[in-house]
């Protein structure tokens, strides 16, 4: 996790359960774009529907604020539950390619997920 991640937890009482960082997504045009880094959700509360929630509410609070607020991900079920949600608009849905470039972005890409659907969602303020 980078150390400018701005860090957000969802608890059952005392206990986390839930995790999302947020960073700036840097953009030649918009300046007002962040990012999820990284969303977890512990197994024994995963498949209720707190993601999607927490995630909403994450992203509420940003749109708040003036910001876009995106999301790529390869969870499939993450995928489906966001893709049905009018909250969240599809921006695209591609395979993951392998990257190239420099031997940094080379050495990245023996790590990258090649071949898994990937895909990307704007928050959409609805209701």
């Amino acid at each position: 996790m980078a150390n400018a991640a701005r860090c957000f937890g969802l608890y059952d009482k005392d206990k986390i359960v839930g995790f999302i960082g947020v960073m700036h997504f840097p953009h030649p045009r918009n300046k007002k774009i962040k990012r999820v880094t990284r969303l977890v959700i512990l197994p024994d509360y995963q498949g209720i529907g707190l993601g999607t929630k927490f995630l909403k509410s994450i992203a509420t609070f940003y749109a708040k604020e003036g910001f876009d607020f995106r999301i790529v991900t390869s969870a499939k079920n993450l995928i489906y539950a966001l893709n049905k949600n009018p909250n969240w608009k599809l921006k695209s849905y591609e395979k993951g390619k392998t990257p190239t470039g420099n031997s940094a972005i080379k050495q990245l890409a023996k790590n990258a997920r090649i071949n898994v659907k990937i895909a990307s969602f704007l928050f959409v303020k609805k209701d």
